[in-house]
């Protein structure tokens, strides 16, 4: 890092700055080694929070602004009037990177970094550092490492890339020592990964937490999120996302397997159970439909006779 550690870098003066600079950094990579699929970015309902977020995950590259924008116009936002961005990512391209950030500043966007989740390099000092508000919940990790150019099998240290990377982290709140810990001491093949304590408080600025992070049903429902969106069914979905779905869907197999204990025939029970699921719980698409079918059932169940 040079002389940007030396001065105070507006808001105005540094999107200025980068925007100048931006071509330059087209084949700067600032990811960790190795293969990963594309971004994909998608829409995510979480029942809890009754906001659809955004789910971005894999390798940032030129596009993925527009295809951030696209699905920003399908997302809710939050009390505070924020796009939630969960991210999972190995990083990118820079250039690629700073994109979106013009996108989501257009947007507003709280970046977050949820249970399971790793956003590492590009994702971590640009995409994360650039969140209105960002927070790490839960096992949430962040990455971090210098900049560098690949060079067939060499990496070389871009100095440049550091130091846009820099200006941008600094005129959004982060500290001069979070920003010079990371560029000075991890190179292009080493990383450092931090979790929620050291991102969020031992690195003053890095995180910004919102009101979603208040209370405890809403910073949990945040915190599952990433690992929810992965569920393939409408059901599971609802039911790993909401609390109460999911206290019914635990009461319920407590129920199941007493009696699988007691009764006597219990392939005429398991079959009982698979035709519940297929004809009742998977019909349903909402969660007032599924708290009916499953406390239904659950009665079902307490009145079966232990012959």
């Amino acid at each position: 890092m040079r002389s940007i550690e030396h001065r105070t870098v507006t808001h105005a003066a540094a999107s200025g700055w980068i925007t100048r600079f931006l071509g330059w950094l087209c084949f700067t990579v600032l990811m960790i080694p190795g293969v990963a699929p594309a971004m994909d970015f998608k829409i995510y309902y979480q029942p809890q929070l009754k906001l659809k977020m955004i789910i971005a995950e894999g390798r940032i590259q030129d596009g993925d602004a527009d295809k951030f924008m696209a699905l920003a116009k399908l997302a809710d936002r939050d009390d505070e009037g924020l796009v939630i961005l969960v991210l999972n990512s190995p990083g990118g391209n820079v250039e690629a990177a700073f994109r979106v950030v013009d996108a989501m500043d257009s947007v507003r966007v709280y970046t977050a970094v949820p249970d399971n989740a790793r956003c590492a390099s590009a994702c971590a000092s640009i995409l994360f550092a650039s969140g209105e508000r960002r927070s790490v919940v839960g096992t949430g990790l962040l990455g971090f490492h210098s900049c560098y150019r690949r060079d067939g099998r060499t990496y070389a240290e871009d100095s440049l890339c550091n130091e846009i990377i820099a200006a941008n982290a600094m005129q959004r709140g982060v500290s001069h020592a979070g920003i010079n810990r990371f560029v000075k001491q991890y190179g292009a093949t080493d990383m450092a990964w931090v979790g929620h304590d050291e991102a969020c408080k031992s690195l003053q600025g890095l995180c910004k937490p919102g009101l979603l992070e208040i209370q405890r049903g809403t910073k949990t429902a945040l915190m599952q999120s990433f690992d929810c969106s992965k569920l393939i069914s409408v059901q599971d979905q609802l039911i790993c996302g909401d609390s109460e779905l999911a206290s019914v869907d635990k009461a319920l197999a407590t129920v199941y397997g007493r009696k699988m204990k007691v009764l006597a025939n219990r392939t005429r029970l398991r079959a009982d159970q698979r035709a519940w699921l297929r004809s009742s719980r998977n019909a349903c698409a909402d969660k007032a439909c599924l708290l009916q079918s499953y406390h239904l059932r659950i009665d079902e169940l307490k009145r079966m006779r232990s012959q």
